[in-house]
């Protein structure tokens, strides 16, 4: 089961890795840049701009980025990380790792499954980090579709760090629970994420 996204048409064609230079502007000590991601509003505004049925802005480099598109960006990572995203993230990442895939696999992957057999892209958080670990190394993506073999299954997924490739995450529950992504990044479980379409701020930005 695939939906219509595609990333090499509907995802940004650069990675998720943006700088903030400005402390390094006033401070002149300092030599290296803040490094930091939106993977959140990366995927918000690309499903904004596919449920508008408009190409995304081609930009090719973050640096192409102008202020407003920055800002539309952040507002959409910001809202992309509620209250309630956060306190399912430390309910998870506070689980073994047996048991936060065995909740991941039992009671979030039907959510998601649902919503693909419906033709709808599927926004999810994944966890990587467990609660003492760095909390920024947990990650948002889209699933854009699925192959069930039986005793596995594959979902497609768009993945902002990765930009015009096609990651998976590859579920297997025998012998054991195990969520493995193409990519090497370690996965400790995922639950979907809600997303509401902003039509007015993808129309904006698209000028």
């Amino acid at each position: 089961m695939k939906t219509n996204f595609n990333p090499l048409s509907h995802g940004y064609s650069f990675p998720n890795r943006f700088e903030f230079k400005g402390l390094s502007r006033i401070v002149k000590v300092i030599k290296s840049n803040f490094i930091y991601g939106m993977c959140g509003g990366m995927v918000f505004t690309a499903l904004d701009y596919y449920f508008d049925q408009n190409k995304l802005p081609g930009f090719n480099e973050v640096d192409e980025l102008p202020l407003s598109y920055t800002k539309y960006l952040w507002k959409r990572q910001t809202q992309s990380v509620s209250i309630s995203v956060l306190l399912k993230i430390i309910k998870f990442a506070s689980l073994s790792i047996s048991k936060s895939l065995q909740n991941t696999i039992q009671d979030e992957l039907p959510k998601i499954i649902e919503r693909l057999n419906d033709g709808l892209p599927a926004p999810i958080v994944i966890i990587r980090s467990s609660l003492f670990q760095n909390p920024t190394h947990n990650h948002q993506v889209l699933v854009i579709g699925y192959e069930d073999y039986g005793s596995t299954m594959d979902l497609e997924i768009y993945d902002p760090n990765h930009p015009n490739l096609f990651p998976r995450l590859t579920i297997r529950q025998n012998p054991e629970y195990l969520i493995t992504q193409s990519t090497g990044e370690p996965v400790r479980g995922f639950f979907p994420n809600k997303y509401s379409y902003q039509f007015s701020i993808a129309k904006q930005n698209s000028n």
